[in-house]
């Protein structure tokens, strides 16, 4: 059982996981082995972005993987702010072939105006009904290749202090991975970097 290790007052996570190496110090971590540093101790509720935990209730979550760390101050931890994407409308890059699956390498963000060709979903996948060429409208969809958004596209980002959750819109300046931090420019042309997380990752 790994011993002597200090709480951390307040950590910021990018999952609802928390893990027995958020709750401890960066110098203790080192003291922990991979699979209990990766052992997940708290879930946090859904919809829920900051949670604060007693000393003791913190201790006593990491003592069940093995590890017994000292503090009696609250651990705050937070949510880090992310983007979430939604469907957009699009336009096709290339000709498509029917029974093609459209990917977010065949489209551009276009304006939704009413208008879009024959588009079939298999599996909840975008598929091309009838011969698509390049320039077509595709209508609003959310292209296949699950985990990444094209230049381009709009957006929310949400941030939390304390209690307080601020969402605006902004759009993508780089093509962006679930997961990995994309750069977006909200209305007022500020540009900022954060995390990406597709409403199909939230768990």
């Amino acid at each position: 059982m790994a011993a002597g290790l200090t709480l951390v007052p307040m950590v910021t996570v990018d999952t609802r996981d928390v893990r027995v190496a958020d709750l401890v110090r960066d110098a203790d971590r080192e003291r922990l082995d991979a699979a209990t540093a990766a052992r997940v101790v708290l879930r946090l509720p859904a919809g829920q972005r900051q949670v604060t935990l007693p000393g003791p209730v913190a201790a006593a979550l990491i003592r069940r993987a093995g590890v017994v760390a000292t503090g009696t101050a609250p651990v705050r931890i937070t949510i880090r702010a992310v983007v979430r994407g939604a469907a957009n409308c699009w336009t096709s890059t290339r000709s498509l072939a029917v029974g093609e699956t459209i990917t977010i390498d065949d489209v551009a963000p276009a304006a939704c105006n009413g208008e879009s060709v024959a588009i079939g979903f298999v599996g909840g996948v975008p598929t091309v009904r009838d011969t698509v060429v390049a320039g077509a409208a595709l209508g609003r969809l959310v292209p296949a290749t699950a985990g990444r958004v094209a230049p381009g596209t709009a957006l929310t980002l949400r941030s939390i202090a304390g209690p307080v959750t601020i969402e605006r819109s902004v759009t993508t300046m780089q093509a962006g991975r679930s997961g990995r931090r994309v750069f977006v420019r909200d209305g007022e042309g500020q540009v900022v970097a954060a995390p990406l997380a597709l409403v199909e990752d939230a768990r």
